[in-house]
């Protein structure tokens, strides 16, 4: 009786441990603040994401279309930068070399931001 109930407890336990594990919320801390980057290094890094289908060419799109038609921004080394992944923000970030899941938190950040922009 005794072995049946710690058995059970393990197994209990594990599965807590097991569920909390995969409920946790995702680190975004690790991320550079979105606000504070360029609107050149906000299209370059929309047109990476779109890409590299973190963020949908559908929605995605369109929002770049309005922020390349709003101004010139191709053409400076911020949108160079974010063409190739690269966040120049409060920190410099790579979505390249993050985790999967910050890739697509990054990604959806950028998005909000470059319609923020319009």
């Amino acid at each position: 009786m005794i072995k049946t109930v710690l058995v059970g407890l393990a197994i209990s336990c594990a599965a807590s441990r097991a569920y909390g594990q995969m409920s946790a919320p995702p680190i975004i801390s690790a991320l550079p603040d979105i606000s504070s980057i360029s609107p050149s290094n906000t299209a370059g890094l929309l047109q990476y994401c779109i890409s590299k289908e973190l963020v949908s060419s559908a929605s995605g799109g369109a929002v770049l279309d309005g922020l390349a038609k709003k101004r010139d921004l191709t053409n400076s080394r911020d949108f160079t930068a974010g063409a190739s992944g690269q966040i120049l923000g409060d920190k410099n970030f790579s979505i390249g070399s993050a985790p999967g899941f910050l890739q697509s938190q990054a990604c959806d950040l950028v998005l909000k931001r470059a319609k923020n922009s319009l």
